[in-house]
Formats: structure tokens, sequence, C-alpha cells
């Protein structure tokens, strides 16, 4: 009974530690990506249905900025059928194919899932989390510990040279999942308070879709 005991005191304290090194990780990274002035990245996004088969494809830039001025998370995606401008209070977005315009609060649920921080976060919210290597990366796995969340698993791969993030595997609950690759990534960018704020009078016969309280 006593070795039973031990074993299982001895592998929970090896989840732990695993656990441990797994958010270790992540918090490199994100103090990375949080030390910089301002990133520019381009990406590129694909989304997979439940069969594994390509339904989209899309690529442009995201850019984020952390200057001292700026007390909550600024960042702008561009995509060719969407674009998310996020001002640190208001996000805005645009899609394409419906021409129409989302305005939300920045703290919504909905507003943060578009930043590579709050992804990254999402360990602390019901998500058990564990590391493995691949190459170069350290790989993040957070599976899902409640139904409710809206991603299943999340794989994060960050470069373990560097604590560079390299790419988001997203699975859903529901089945499919997007995979977001970086393809570049430019450092110490300085931006102008406007980019991070939707040009409203670009679009003009989007509908636009209030939904700030």
């Amino acid at each position: 009974m006593r070795k039973l005991l031990l074993l299982f005191m001895m592998q929970c304290c090896m989840l732990f530690v695993a656990a441990q090194e797994a958010t270790d990780v992540l918090d490199a990274a994100i103090k990375k990506i949080k030390s910089d002035v301002g990133i520019r990245m381009n990406i590129e996004m694909t989304i997979y249905d439940v069969d594994g088969g390509v339904m989209y494809t899309d690529e442009g830039s995201l850019l984020v900025d952390n200057s001292v001025a700026t007390k909550k998370e600024r960042y702008v995606l561009l995509l060719e059928n969407m674009k998310i401008w996020c001002n640190g209070t208001t996000q805005w977005n645009y899609m394409a194919q419906t021409n129409e315009i989302y305005i939300t609060e920045a703290d919504s649920e909905e507003a943060q899932t578009f930043s590579p921080v709050y992804l990254m976060q999402l360990y602390k919210q019901n998500y058990d989390c564990s590391l493995r290597k691949e190459g170069v990366y350290n790989v993040v796995t957070l599976m899902s510990n409640n139904e409710d969340n809206e991603y299943k698993k999340i794989d994060i791969y960050i470069n373990g040279h560097n604590s560079l993030l390299d790419k988001i595997e997203l699975s859903m609950g529901q089945g499919g999942s997007t995979k977001i690759a970086i393809t570049d990534y430019k450092s110490k960018c300085k931006f102008e308070k406007s980019q991070f704020v939707c040009p409203v009078k670009e679009f003009p016969d989007a509908e636009i879709v209030d939904m700030l309280p």
C-alpha cells in the first residue's frame, strides 16, 4: 500500500513539474512579446473542417503595440477577407463576405480571441498544460477540462532558441481546426494611434453592427 501511495505521489509530482515547465515556456514567450515596443507579424491562416479538409485560407499581417503609453493591448489584424482593429478600448471587426463591421468592447471574450497573448494565457482558464519537443520548437499543448470552452485543444509552437511564437493550432470543441502560422516577425516597430482604429469611411457601404453596451 505504501509503495502504491508513493508511486502515485511521484506521478503527481512529475505531472506538476511538467505543467510548470510548459507554463514557464509560455510565460517567457508572452514576456518576449510584451517587452517589445511594437511587433509586425506576417501570418497565414488556414481553417479545416471536421475531416481535415481545407475550408478557407487567408494571409496578411498582425500589428501589436506595446508602447509605454498603452495601458491595454492594441493590435490590428489585416487579412484579405477579414480586418480587425483594437485600440485597447473598442474593437472593430470587418467581414468582407457580409460587408459588415461589428463593434464590441475590447475586453469582451469575442474580441480577445484574436489576440495571440490572450490565447497563450488560456492555461489559466480551465486548461491542462503539457510540453513536448519537436525539433527546435517547444510545443505547449493546452487541453480543455471544461466542455464549455470554445477550444478543445490548443497547440502553441515556440522557438526554443529565442522564445518567439511561431504557430498556433486551435482545435474546436465542435470539430474542425484553425492553424495560424507566422511567416515573418519584425520587432521594434513604431505605429501611429490611428492605425488601431477602424477607418469606417473607407467602407461606406458596410452595415454597422454596434454591440457596445
